[in-house]
């Protein structure tokens, strides 16, 4: 039997006048606009529209990501009254996905995510750091040459296992370029430096796990009526431990290959991207290669993927 899952996008693949069609195929849509900027402090419509390249700061392309997938994700119920049979996202995409499956509102998890954004580029600034991908290299030897960079150098993580061959560390700049050389020496393809503002998913960004915490210790997340899998463990999160998994996310490791994996057992047979870019789906295709994968970014799309929908049996 086919099943679908959702997979939402993070940060990386946002340009200019993203989202912007969504909102103008269904003004209603702009409630959601409304209450991201509310969140943010600023005018998400201009940071959508605007040209200077300011879409690409952190602190304007997260919120513009999940607007973005979220109102794709609200058209795409709307329209073919679609049920996924299960729900993940890559980092800043889990939360989306956790709009999207209502176990928090839209409102809330802007919230949160910008207590997240905020607290994460503060310490970017006070713990400067970076990430490089790693491809063509095992994940237990990488991980043991990031244990002895981080004794010898300095702070240095694995910080995404995405699929078979490629894997990201993160830490500090001395160290992440140490672990790129050493990486390369021990038979690496190729180590890719990454234009990012920080170590993310790695211990520089601790002091930003309590602020998260005494946003989170409030709020009753509704009931998950699909699976929902974390990045911390690659598997369907136990409503008890969202919080806390959330918490440690943001020093954790995103294990995407691993929640793939457990869907792929779970009896997922097909995946749906939604938001800016393709890198989830390339996961998709190079861990499971027999997956049925497609994505979902604009308007210009959407006749496309509702007919794909529709030939696997999950629209009419």
């Amino acid at each position: 039997m086919a099943k679908l899952g959702i997979l939402f996008a993070g940060q990386g693949g946002q340009y200019s006048g993203l989202g912007t069609d969504w909102l103008k195929q269904d003004p209603d849509l702009s409630e959601y606009r409304d209450l991201a900027s509310k969140a943010f402090g600023f005018d998400l419509q201009a940071v959508l529209e605007a040209e200077d390249g300011r879409i690409h700061e952190t602190l304007h392309a997260q919120p513009a990501i999940v607007l973005s997938s979220f109102l794709a994700y609200q058209v795409l119920v709307k329209e073919t009254h679609l049920v996924p049979s299960a729900m993940a996202g890559f980092s800043l995409g889990e939360y989306t996905a956790l709009m999207a499956s209502q176990v928090f509102s839209f409102e809330e998890g802007m919230n949160l995510l910008h207590i997240r954004a905020t607290a994460m580029q503060e310490c970017a600034k006070r713990h400067p750091g970076s990430m490089a991908a790693i491809l063509g290299m095992d994940p237990s030897s990488l991980e043991h040459l990031c244990e002895e960079v981080s004794s010898d150098v300095g702070v240095v993580r694995p910080a995404n296992y995405n699929c078979p061959g490629q894997l990201v560390i993160s830490g500090e700049k001395a160290a992440v370029e140490v672990a790129c050389a050493r990486a390369k020496a021990s038979g690496a393809k190729r180590c890719i430096p990454l234009q990012v503002s920080g170590g993310f998913h790695s211990p520089l960004m601790e002091e930003a796990s309590p602020l998260l915490r005494n946003a989170l210790a409030p709020l009753h997340p509704g009931i998950m009526e699909f699976p929902l899998y974390a990045n911390v463990t690659g598997k369907p999160y136990d409503p008890v431990e969202l919080k806390d998994n959330l918490v440690k996310q943001i020093t954790s490791p995103v294990r995407f290959e691993e929640t793939l994996r457990h869907m792929s057992k779970s009896g997922i047979t097909h995946y749906l991207e939604i938001g800016p870019g393709t890198a989830l789906s390339g996961f998709v295709r190079k861990t499971n290669p027999e997956a049925f994968v497609t994505n979902l970014d604009t308007v210009s799309q959407w006749n496309q993927v509702k007919g794909w929908l529709m030939e696997h049996g999950f629209a009419k």
